[in-house]
């Protein structure tokens, strides 16, 4: 019976996945016969779609992260010879860009040390994204966010951290151990916390959690340099299967944070 239920599990979340497309390509079609109604209460309706589909993309991506605990299973992990900060710029870039409506000044910084690891860039991308959600939820409008990247020894230090705002992380006034905080937290935070540490253990790093500036909290991953052997080496890039189907990442990774306003057609398009 447990085998034929996680076949079941599997078969939803891939039909899950399979309808969000086809819904996500409907609306995309509509979109330009809609715009021509010149009725601007269609293009509010359209970004709450839109962005209701994302989050069910990261609902089914959550889904099969509970399927694999419950299994014991490991994540895929296809590690290519990696320079950090191209892949940390160009994410922050879109951050800014995606969560310009939550007026919120995201901040990215970088030491200008080089340093590569062998690292899974779509791993890396997901655990940043879920680790930046939580960090623009707790600054909320008029705070501050960002990403740090810099070079210590033989490791490299990725920090991702928020002034607090108004509204902190549940229990990120006074972080006694990360558990605690993961308890007061809401179910999606848990879990994007969960699939950070399932990343961070991949690539043979740590994870810790640290008050941050102000009132806020940081998440501080080391990851350790690829070695001369390693860096001379030759490894294929990550082909195949992508969980958000071609979507976005990043909108799909911040649907739980960003208005609806960032998903008007023209944006996801």
């Amino acid at each position: 019976m447990s085998k034929d239920a996680d076949e079941l599990e599997r078969f939803l979340a891939e039909q899950l996945r399979e309808q969000v497309g086809n819904l996500m390509a409907a609306s995309q079609l509509l979109a330009p016969v809609i715009r021509e109604q010149e009725n601007r209460h269609y293009d509010q309706y359209m970004a709450i779609l839109n962005q209701s589909l994302y989050r069910l993309l990261r609902l089914a991506e959550h889904v099969d992260l509970a399927q694999r605990e419950r299994r014991g299973d490991k994540l895929e992990f296809h590690p290519v010879l990696l320079e950090l900060e191209p892949l940390c710029r160009e994410l922050c870039q879109k951050v800014t860009g995606a969560a310009a409506p939550l007026r919120v000044d995201f901040q990215w910084e970088w030491d200008g040390r080089e340093a590569a690891v062998l690292g899974d860039p779509l791993l890396l991308r997901r655990m940043l994204l879920n680790l930046i959600a939580n960090a623009l939820h707790a600054a909320s409008s008029g705070g501050q966010a960002g990403l740090r990247l810099c070079t210590e020894g033989r490791s490299v230090r990725l920090t991702v951290w928020n002034s607090g705002g108004e509204t902190p992380l549940p229990g990120s006034e006074s972080i006694e151990s990360e558990s605690s905080w993961k308890k007061d937290s809401g179910v999606q935070t848990r879990m994007g916390v969960e699939l950070a540490r399932e990343v961070v253990e991949c690539h043979q790093g740590t994870l810790v959690f640290e008050q941050g500036e102000r009132r806020g909290l940081r998440a501080v991953i080391s990851l350790p340099v690829a070695n001369d052997t390693e860096a001379t080496g030759l490894h294929t890039p990550r082909m195949g299967y992508d969980p958000t189907g071609g979507f976005s990442q990043v909108l799909v990774e911040l649907s739980d944070v960003l208005p609806c306003e960032a998903y008007l057609p023209e944006d996801v398009e």
